[in-house]
């Protein structure tokens, strides 16, 4: 861009308002509610709030003993773990919904959406016995009640726009954790930090807010700023991962229960198939049918479910779930229902749009399905590590590529270290462990997760799959556009793998499941989990 040009630009740009308006209240009736009959009205005359009722939360022991194994990983120092703060879209519209910090929720026994801007500070103490153990202290905003102006002017927190929220002392008993006003944690935080006392660590990323505070007050107290103390914090988030990998009773329950949740949005899918096969957007109406059915029995999905038909099938992270449904064609839904507790399950399967699959997508279909009884087969066994399951996974899936005539070499010479020509066609890990997130401590060091010996109360995936793409020249022109995963949640118990997904899996019984669901059966499927109300949160 030359002299003149930048010229001209300049002089367009020099008449352009350089600072807004006074603000002003969108909707028309900024007006309206400065008016003093209306300030005098809004804020008296009004009862008693109607609080829901709060119970200790079926967690709180579970998170008693979380709070003592991370604090005796790392004892003698400040451990500040936020919940969170939600993403705001537009004015006071945040996404919905909030889901509060993993970390937060595993160790305070909280689920759903509580509680935004509250941070948990487990605080290390010297015991009246000289022993060095913790304090733990939850930081909360107080509800903006109708004894405060703001109930009405902060309609993003007031309880006019929000409803009766949960008070300090509803918090304490929900946690069994003391419970104090948000605005001390900053004095909390500096409390003896520095060189020379307590250090902190914190569960970073989850409140950039929070992140700023424990920044400043490091740097204030002579502890460094964030790079100084990365390695502090992400220690931090390796040890909650780790002690994550075990579940409890109440947890392994907890799955069992969104497992189900999620099966029947799997049943309610089949059910709204005939109709997801006419219309444009086929996809998308099954992406609906299962995120409404686990938004309805829980908290949300985890995450946006894939159901990708056709050439589609073969793309790992597809989540656009925008085409038709095609009769010939296979559908891979992927995905899974969060209760209220934040638990999920993950399951895939993949079945035909038309109810029966051809043969060529039968042999792959079932190829899959034997990778994945060869992984369960592989976890049962006495003294299993976790890393044993891929192998017996791509051991299977190498045989089965050598005997469709795809493997370019022999299977012992795809298995060696140089070889792994399987891995074009099976190109991710084939399971991760599951619980409170859907990938569950993804921090935790190598020697507690993938060169793990599994151990009772472990949960986790086993999902291989066969992707073989609409243009791979390397394969014949008959499996070109099919992809195929299965994937199924286990639980190492005492005696071996339980799967806990028991759900049609094989070729002949993925088509007779199709068989039994039709549009009529999906009203009825809600009235009569209603009536049988076994999985409910009550």
């Amino acid at each position: 861009m030359d002299t003149n040009e930048l010229q001209r630009i300049r002089a367009a740009a020099a008449d352009n308002d350089t600072a807004p308006e006074p603000k002003h209240q969108c909707g028309g009736m900024g007006t309206r509610l400065q008016a003093h009959g209306f300030q005098d009205i809004i804020y008296r005359g009004w009862g008693t709030a109607q609080r829901p009722a709060v119970s200790r939360s079926r967690f709180a022991d579970d998170a008693i003993r979380r709070r003592d194994a991370i604090a005796a990983l790392l004892p003698g120092e400040r451990l500040v773990i936020p919940a969170g703060i939600p993403k705001t879209r537009v004015n006071d519209i945040d996404f919905q919904p909030f889901r509060i910090g993993t970390a937060f929720a595993y160790l305070t026994g909280l689920g759903k959406g509580y509680k935004a801007d509250s941070v948990l500070v487990i605080d290390p103490i010297v015991t009246e016995d000289g022993v060095v153990g913790h304090h733990d202290v939850l930081y909360v905003e107080p509800p903006i009640d109708r004894s405060d102006p703001r109930f009405y002017s902060d309609y993003k927190h007031g309880e006019f726009w929000t409803g009766p929220q949960p008070t300090l002392a509803d918090f304490a008993v929900m946690t069994g954790i003391e419970t104090r006003d948000r605005t001390e944690l900053e004095d909390a935080l500096r409390a003896d930090a520095g060189p020379d006392g307590v250090r902190l660590r914190l569960c970073r990323d989850v409140d950039a807010l929070v992140d700023a505070l424990v920044d400043q007050v490091r740097i204030d107290c002579g502890l460094g700023g964030a790079d100084e103390n990365a390695g502090l914090d992400e220690v931090l988030q390796e040890r909650l991962g780790e002690i994550r990998l075990i579940k409890s009773p109440v947890e392994i329950e907890e799955m069992r229960r969104s497992v189900r949740a999620t099966l029947r949005a799997f049943d309610r899918v089949a059910d709204m198939l005939p109709i997801a096969r006419q219309v444009a957007r086929g996809e998308r109406l099954l992406e609906t049918v299962f995120t409404g059915s686990a938004r309805y029995e829980g908290h949300v999905v985890a995450g946006i479910p894939a159901v990708a038909s056709g050439v589609r099938s073969g793309v790992l992270h597809y989540e656009d779930n925008s085409g038709s449904l095609k009769d010939g064609d296979l559908v891979l839904i992927d995905g899974g229902g969060e209760l209220d507790s934040l638990y999920t399950a993950d399951i895939t399967r993949t079945f035909p749009v038309n109810g029966r699959f051809t043969p060529t997508q039968r042999r792959v279909y079932d190829a899959v399905v034997a990778s994945e009884m060869a992984g369960i087969e592989a976890a049962s066994r006495p003294c299993a590590r976790y890393r044993d399951i891929q192998d017996a996974v791509m051991a299977s899936i190498a045989q089965s590529l050598h005997d469709m005539g795809i493997l370019p070499v022999s299977v012992e010479e795809a298995l060696g270290p140089d070889g792994q020509q399987q891995c074009r066609w099976l190109y991710h890990g084939t399971g991760h462990m599951l619980g409170i997130d859907m990938h569950d401590g993804q921090h935790a060091r190598n020697r507690y997760y993938p060169d793990a010996e599994l151990k009772p109360g472990m949960i986790f995936t086993i999902e291989p799959g066969l992707y073989f793409d609409a243009d791979d020249l390397l394969i014949p022109e008959e499996y070109r556009g099919i992809g195929v995963r299965v994937e199924d949640d286990i639980l190492i118990t005492d005696h071996g793998a339980e799967v806990l997904v028991d759900y049609p899996r094989t070729s002949d019984e993925i088509e007779q499941w199709l068989s039994e669901h039709n549009p009529q059966r999906y009203l009825r499927s809600f009235l009569d989990h209603d009536s049988m109300a076994v999985d409910s949160d009550d």
